[in-house]
């Protein structure tokens, strides 16, 4: 690909205004095509290289999901941003397990983040490039054995019901570790002790500690795969684990065991991919929040180490373990200040 040429936006809304909106906030550092029917784009991103697609939800005859889970199986290195004024729950539950989409951006949206988020998803798609599928129908199976065994890390459950902890070993069995934490306190603890592969978190009892707890650990170990098991049904809070969090699988209580397994299981997978490829977890930065106190909290109102802020902009600062296999100032200092941001000593 043409390092000077610009990045290649599609927009993709059935509204000409919001289209025209688009090009004139994105045409001056992106080239930007434009479609107003979901089977017209999927003709434009097959025939060509597209860097980001921005789709709108609610479109005639296939939805923004629908023809985001296309664009994904046809042109996958292709970054998906689903744009909509609504946040309905099985609209939002589909943008993760089906699309993937990398952002979820509610109308109206706010220009300059916009252009941030389109700009970096662009340098994501270039620099971190996907292959095309050779046979796009074609669904890759996951190897059940390969994700079993010491090489792979544990699974870390938080949720305070005991009979989704027994749910889980049961869906797992015995070669897998399970760990179990009732709240962000024990979990913090856990992550500290053990190499975590997966983290599956209910939002009921706090969804605020939840997307806390999730957005720090994505922060300091972005290989860790994270997926929400709850009965929230609140389209705006699911909205912000997929762009605060990068969630990357949405079950819904009740779950039968089976579909529990599949899912997590493919989180293992992508565990394992994130591994081997340590490059592609630019696809799944987390995005900064709005409220950045937790994140940033200075030492001015704590009156602690600055050590043990997170740096801000490091994404790949890991807070649990030092790859040099020692223990290092920068590791304890950023366990000591996920503990604080829970409350523990």
């Amino acid at each position: 690909m043409n390092a000077l040429r610009k990045p290649r936006v599609l927009c993709v809304d059935d509204e000409p205004s919001v289209l025209r909106s688009l090009n004139w906030l994105l045409q001056s550092r992106f080239e930007v095509s434009s479609a107003t029917d979901a089977g017209e784009a999927l003709e434009l991103v097959g025939n060509g290289d597209f860097d980001v697609v921005i789709s709108d939800q609610r479109m005639p005859g296939m939805t923004g999901t629908e023809f985001l889970q296309r664009v994904k199986e046809v042109s996958p290195n292709t970054m998906r941003l689903l744009l909509t004024g609504y946040s309905e729950y099985n609209d939002v539950l589909r943008s993760i397990n089906d699309s993937e989409v990398f952002r979820f951006i509610s109308k109206p949206w706010d220009n300059q983040h916009l252009i941030d988020t389109v700009a970096y998803a662009a340098t994501v798609a270039r620099e971190v490039p996907l292959p095309r599928p050779s046979n796009p129908t074609v669904t890759a199976k996951i190897d059940m054995n390969g994700l079993r065994g010491s090489r792979t890390g544990a699974v870390l459950l938080m949720d305070e019901d005991p009979a989704i902890e027994h749910q889980l070993r049961a869906v797992l069995g015995a070669e897998m570790l399970l760990l179990w934490a009732r709240n962000p306190s024990e979990a913090v603890r856990l992550l500290h002790r053990h190499k975590v592969a997966v983290i599956v978190a209910d939002t009921h009892a706090d969804t605020g500690s939840t997307l806390d707890l999730i957005r720090a650990v994505k922060r300091s170990s972005p290989n860790i795969v994270a997926m929400i098991y709850t009965s929230e049904r609140d389209g705006s809070t699911i909205g912000r684990l997929i762009n605060e969090g990068q969630i990357f699988r949405f079950i819904a209580k009740p779950a039968a065991p089976s579909h529990v397994n599949r899912m997590i299981r493919s989180a293992l997978k992508k565990h394992r991919d994130l591994m081997a490829q340590p490059a592609r977890i630019a696809r799944h930065a987390v995005e900064a929040s709005r409220s950045l106190a937790f994140e940033h909290a200075g030492e001015a109102t704590s009156g602690g180490d600055p050590a043990d802020v997170a740096p801000p902009g490091a994404p790949f600062f890991d807070l649990f373990t030092d790859t040099t296999g020692t223990t290092s100032t920068a590791s304890i200092s950023g366990v000591t200040w996920l503990k604080r941001l829970f409350g523990k000593s």
